[in-house]
């Protein structure tokens, strides 16, 4: 339960994130940056529940929009990467590593499509911006929830090459990539990357199909 709700706050934001760049700034600068990509589009965010029933009608419109608003501003790469740990993502083969960031792609794409058929509805706001570093953030958003007591998201965001993206998120000292990391972990001990391939697609395919 606690990584259902985790996960649908978490979909709430990233459906509206806009664009960010950043050089070598002040610390104050790089906050306002932050500020800039992510207050409006979070303030926007109830947009999706208010269309709910014209999306789940149209669900091209919502593959179009939201959903692909959504995936532009995740990172899965990152996120696996956080999951397995720097050392055992790169002692995987890079066409192996390549093929379970496109399952866990797919993967966030079904969280979407969860979302929109979850009917939650919450309202969001900035609460704190804490920086770790020029490149790294946390982004602590409070939440009004009808269904759950209220808590503050913690989303975990990196500037990339193409803007500040979210890999990691998560609320009192639950986060995603931790939650996930002893199933992965699990199949790479057994050298069954494809085993853990096979058990992401599962979830995917059962939604969709």
């Amino acid at each position: 339960m606690v990584k259902k709700y985790l996960i649908l706050a978490f979909l709430c934001i990233l459906f509206f994130s806009g664009h960010g760049h950043s050089a070598e700034k002040s610390a104050e600068l790089i906050i306002k940056e932050i500020e800039d990509t992510f207050s409006e589009d979070i303030l926007s965010s109830s947009e999706v529940y208010r269309k709910r029933k014209y999306y789940l009608k149209y669900p091209e419109k919502f593959e179009a929009g939201p959903a692909k608003l959504f995936l532009f501003h995740s990172e899965p790469e990152l996120t696996l990467k956080t999951i397995l740990g720097e050392l055992v993502f790169y002692q995987i083969p890079e066409n192996k590593r390549s093929e379970l960031i496109q399952v866990l792609y797919n993967t966030f794409r079904r969280y979407a499509y969860e979302w929109l058929h979850s009917n939650l509805n919450t309202s969001l706001n900035i609460k704190k911006i804490k920086l770790i570093n020029q490149d790294n953030a946390v982004l602590i958003v409070e939440r009004n929830m009808k269904i759950v007591p209220d808590l503050d998201l913690k989303l975990f965001i990196s500037k990339t090459d193409s803007g500040w993206k979210v890999f990691d998120f998560g609320f009192w000292d639950f986060r995603y990539t931790k939650m996930k990391r002893r199933l992965y972990l699990r199949y790479f001990k057994k050298n069954d990357i494809e085993g853990l391939k096979r058990h992401l697609e599962e979830k995917n395919t059962q939604f969709f199909y």
